[in-house]
This record gives C-alpha cells, structure tokens and sequence, in this order.
C-alpha cells in the first residue's frame, strides 16, 4: 500500500482497512471486505505489519501489508 509520508516515515493521516481491501484489490485481485480486516488501530507509519482478515466462521486468513512512500510524482 502507497501512502503520502513526511521525510521521517510518519504518514499524513493513516491507512486502515478501507486502504488495505483496495490494496488487496488493485495488486492481488482479491476482493476482501473492509468489515472483514481486523487492525488493532490504524496504520501510521511506514513498515511491515502483520494483519488478519476473519474470512467465515472458523477461517481466518493472516498477511503481511507493506506501506511504502507514494511515488513523488504523483
């Protein structure tokens, strides 16, 4: 996921769930429901973090979401 950052990796506001389902979405195809994804508190930083996504009932699917600084031409 893409986010616009300051020189100290510190994000201008923060992605959460909504950000990650659209992320699964446009670079995997997978169509993961926001409700789904399960985030302690929104990201706010740049970095590696583990998040879960409760699927059903008694499947819960566990990866990785890199944020990395959007590109500054855009």
């Amino acid at each position: 996921v893409y986010a616009k950052c300051g020189e100290n990796g510190r994000l201008f506001g923060s992605i959460g769930a909504a950000e990650i389902s659209a992320g699964l979405k446009e670079q995997h195809g997978l169509d993961v429901d926001k409700k789904k994804i399960r985030l302690d508190e929104p990201i706010k930083a740049l970095g590696k973090l583990n998040v879960t996504a409760h699927l059903y009932e008694n499947a819960d699917a566990k990866f990785e979401v890199e944020v990395l600084p959007l590109p500054q031409n855009n």
